[in-house]
């Protein structure tokens, strides 16, 4: 696909590469049809567009045969990368070793032709009932200081992600696209100045994907209050993914949800430039009305940043 972003996903067999991809294009209904996935054979290829612009996601098998095949003919299949992302299942110790081996030798085609393309590493399988695990917790550290330490000259960014947690498996491939387009400093900016002129909890921009352009939280958010919140943005998900399939529309009077604790939550739909766009908002009930007041100009002044960015 011509001036496409390439974008490889590599690792080890069972690392669940191919459950990030299918868990983000599904948004819901989908630990069904991951935990029923067969072994990539070679690659697949799934395409996608951010921002308008086309991106091809290279799902490369992870069993040892095609991961010589890879290693073998380095330039057929890595060359002309934009972004690595390699998958570790963070629940399978007996396999770092193996897995961060398979790393060094990716990462040596790229060294040896001096090209330090983003790097994300992701650690897969953080599914929630494990992230009090002390053990869990602690070999991720010890991976991300090791590969750190061993990759000084690759810009690294480290993830932990879960089929069972939607969000980390968005933010992932969110985090991922928004390297490709040095403006997003502007929007960000924007979004971050406008969460504290709203004091609300969460502002955050998607596009029909679903995929998170731009996302701002209040530091302020209390423990008790999390999980309504990470329930509500999951929400917020689901709609834009059954809007996305023709399910669903939001009319202006629906446009507020209520939730637990006193608060609202907020979906606004936007096209721009024949790309539409959904900002969502969590806040205070009490706060509705000012926010309201100030909308309409945040959401004319987002469209121009938007349209310099799709236009």
């Amino acid at each position: 696909m011509e001036n496409a972003f390439k974008i490889i996903i590599s690792g080890l067999q069972n690392a669940g590469k191919t459950s990030i991809l299918t868990a983000l294009d599904k948004k819901y209904d989908f630990v069904k049809e991951v935990l029923e996935l067969k072994p990539t054979i070679k690659v697949e290829y799934r395409k996608t567009k951010f921002l308008g612009s086309p991106t091809v996601f290279w799902d490369m098998g992870g069993q040892e045969k095609y991961r010589q095949l890879y290693l073998s003919k380095p330039e057929m299949y890595f060359d002309s990368s934009d972004l690595l992302i390699y998958v570790i299942d963070i629940q399978d110790s007996e396999k770092y070793n193996e897995s961060l081996n398979y790393l060094h030798s990716v990462l040596e085609y790229f060294i040896d032709n001096d090209i330090y393309l983003p790097l994300i590493i992701t650690f897969h399988k953080y599914d929630p009932n494990l992230r009090s695990y002390d053990e869990i917790n602690e070999n991720i550290y010890m991976l991300r200081d090791q590969i750190k330490e061993s990759y000084p000259m690759f810009n690294i960014l480290f993830q932990q992600t879960s089929i069972y947690d939607i969000i980390s498996i968005i933010q992932l491939m969110s985090y991922g696209l928004s390297i490709f387009d040095g403006k997003f400093f502007e929007l960000s900016l924007y979004m971050e100045t406008s969460l504290n002129e709203f004091n609300c909890y969460s502002l955050i921009l998607f596009d029909a994907q679903s995929v998170i352009i731009s996302e701002y939280y209040n530091e302020d958010i209390e423990p008790n209050l999390y999980e309504a919140f990470l329930d509500s943005i999951k929400e917020h998900i689901y709609l834009i993914k059954r809007i996305e399939e023709n399910e669903e529309e939001i009319k202006d009077n629906q446009n507020f949800f209520t939730m637990e604790n006193e608060l609202i939550s907020y979906l606004y739909t936007l096209n721009v430039h024949n790309e539409k766009f959904f900002v969502s908002v969590i806040l205070e009930e009490d706060k509705k009305d000012k926010f309201l007041e100030q909308y309409s100009d945040f959401i004319k002044k987002l469209e121009d940043i938007l349209l310099s960015l799709v236009g």
